[in-house]
């Protein structure tokens, strides 16, 4: 803005002071012009020559002065070495009563007025006034100029701080408070005292993270219960292997105690018998029962492998009643930064997914790795795989396509595998079905 106005201040001081020059140049040549009127006409060389000297000595600013006489010829001048060749063509007045003219030379810019003497003879009086003053004011104007723009642009620079920190202090809380929103850290409050929209907006965030913290809480016991009922889906799948495991000790224990009711006396090698039946029976009872009771979240180290040995010998019936062939391929593993209920859950329903798809049979490859700080763990089932058509809604809440399927099982794998921070990936063909499950390792 400083510079501007400069230039447009310098613009108009230029101009106005140019006028002035003129005005102050016409004076000196009219009264020039009465007293060498005569002395022209007259060829008085001398007087003339005095003349026009006083003048050159009485103003400061002029330059030179010079007479042409009745034939265009230089008559006098005040050029101490002479005057140049082609000076009566430096602002020729031709039929012109008055000229003025800009000229630059090696003295700087220097205004050129002529005047004629006479209507009709080429009788010129010029004179050459210097354009110092002007630069000098121009450059005190622009010193001045700039030392006031510095000192506004300092001061303004101040100013604008302090003003852009009483202002944007708040907006910095208001971003602060939207970062911890953004991590889920719902129910917080941002305190900022002030009556205008900012304030506004702070109780509109405040009232949105009371809201969220709300809708979290409820959403959080909606997946509980949808957890809770998953799992009872898949006890169900499971009691029919539980059913079996348990029958084969029951009918030990039948055998064992019919000979007894002939036989009452007890060997040492039948309470063996008994007690490792029993001993089986209250082990596979107490699998069943931690898998069904464990609802709370309870993030710590998991060791993948143990998880997925641990639900491949709660599946063993289903997998050897369809004569489905197991291969485990586990490598060595760091653990997880997981739950464990949860991840006993996903494999749960994968594996029993796959199972459920061989019902006459098949192959069954679980294998797990360790890649660029990811646990990867593939369940490959040799089943008939899924549509290429509904591939990309196998993990959409509700959909299935069993008749007495739930449709949340992969939708709650998929969310369970999202909130531990890893990705779960889904290729099938005629050939079977392949998931691709993908954990941060714990480092």
């Amino acid at each position: 803005l400083g510079i501007l106005i400069g230039l447009t201040l310098r613009s108009m001081v230029t101009t106005s002071m140019r006028s002035e020059i003129t005005r102050q140049g016409k004076s000196i040549l009219r009264n020039l012009s009465d007293r060498l009127s005569d002395l022209v006409l007259l060829d008085d060389y001398y007087t003339a020559q005095q003349s026009i000297s006083d003048v050159l000595q009485k103003e400061q600013d002029i330059e030179y002065i010079y007479v042409t006489n009745k034939i265009g010829q230089i008559f006098v001048h005040t050029f101490s070495n002479g005057f140049p060749p082609d000076l009566v063509h430096w602002n020729p007045l031709l039929d012109k009563p008055f000229s003025a003219q800009l000229l630059d030379t090696e003295k700087g810019h220097i205004r050129d007025l002529g005047l004629k003497i006479f209507d009709g003879m080429p009788i010129d009086l010029h004179i050459g006034i210097r354009e110092e003053r002007i630069a000098q004011t121009l450059k005190r104007m622009r010193d001045v100029i700039i030392a006031l723009t510095v000192s506004v642009t300092l001061i303004g620079a101040v100013l604008s701080s302090l003003f852009c920190k009483f202002l944007t202090k708040p907006l910095y809380k208001l971003v602060d408070f939207t970062r911890l929103l953004s991590k889920g850290e719902f129910g917080e409050r941002v305190s900022i005292k002030s009556r205008g929209e900012l304030g506004d907006l702070a109780q509109t965030f405040n009232k949105l993270s009371d809201e969220l913290k709300t809708y979290k809480e409820k959403m959080g016991a909606s997946y509980k219960q949808l957890l809770r009922t998953e799992k009872l889906t898949a006890l169900g799948r499971l009691s029919a292997g539980l059913a079996h495991e348990l029958r084969n000790p029951l009918t030990s224990l039948k055998v064992l105690f019919q000979t007894l009711s002939n036989n009452p006396k007890m060997t040492k090698e039948d309470i063996n018998v008994v007690l490792s039946e029993v001993n089986q029976m209250d082990v596979l009872l107490a699998r069943f029962l931690s898998f069904a009771r464990r609802d709370e979240f309870n993030f710590e180290d998991v060791d993948i492998n143990a998880v997925i040995n641990r639900v491949l010998d709660l599946t063993r019936f289903q997998v050897e009643n369809q004569s489905i062939k197991l291969i485990r391929n586990l490598s060595e593993l760091q653990n997880v930064k997981a739950d464990r209920s949860m991840i006993e859950q996903v494999f749960m329903n994968l594996i029993m997914n796959a199972i459920e798809s061989m019902p006459a049979g098949g192959v069954l490859t679980i294998s797990s790795s360790l890649d660029n700080g990811f646990a990867i763990v593939q369940t490959q089932d040799s089943g008939n795989g899924i549509p290429e058509e509904i591939q990309e809604r196998v993990f959409d809440p509700f959909f299935t396509t069993k008749n007495d399927g739930t449709g949340l099982g992969l939708s709650i794998v998929h969310n369970i595998i999202n909130l531990h921070n890893g990705d779960i990936s889904l290729t099938s063909n005629r050939d079977g079905t392949t998931l691709t499950l993908k954990f941060p390792v714990e480092k």
